[in-house]
């Protein structure tokens, strides 16, 4: 192992590292659960997976976003970008409330046929959800490209 020292981290990666973790800490728990539950399919646990496919969306969801934030971490790391704290603020509420919305969908019990088709949070939170996923992921995106064009430009 080298001695090399590196900079400091800026805390905004940090934190970007950190909701990475987590959001991969959620879905193998959620794996866990499904595994479980699949050996176990009339055990207490499985009595609360209303919606088995809902879970299992949750479960990939929070493994894409712990990628996505495990790549911006790196992404930003390489190209020294210290991303403003509006966008890991967007990125790491996506990444968490996008996944929970369905893994609330998987757990509550469905409405009546009678009643609306789809629960009454659902659109405001997905929509508030899916707003700042897609504005955080996006800036993300434009501050790499930008860095590594710039990169690229200083070496010609």
């Amino acid at each position: 192992m080298s001695n090399q020292k590196f900079p400091p981290e800026p805390m905004a990666n940090v934190f970007l590292l950190a909701f990475a973790i987590f959001c991969l800490a959620i879905a193998l728990s959620i794996a866990w659960v499904l595994g479980i539950t699949l050996f176990f399919p009339d055990g207490a646990l499985a009595g609360h997976l209303v919606e088995r496919a809902d879970i299992i969306r949750a479960h990939i969801d929070y493994l894409m976003m712990a990628q996505f934030l495990f790549i911006f971490f790196l992404l930003f790391r390489q190209y020294a970008v210290t991303p403003p704290v509006w966008v890991v603020s967007a990125c790491c509420f996506g990444a968490f409330f996008n996944p929970l919305s369905f893994l609330l969908r998987g757990l509550s019990p469905k409405p009546a046929v009678s009643a609306l088709p789809v629960e009454p949070h659902f659109p405001i939170q997905a929509g508030i959800s899916f707003t700042l996923t897609t504005v955080g992921f996006l800036t993300a995106t434009i501050l790499v490209l930008r860095a590594a064009w710039l990169s690229s430009q200083d070496r010609h």
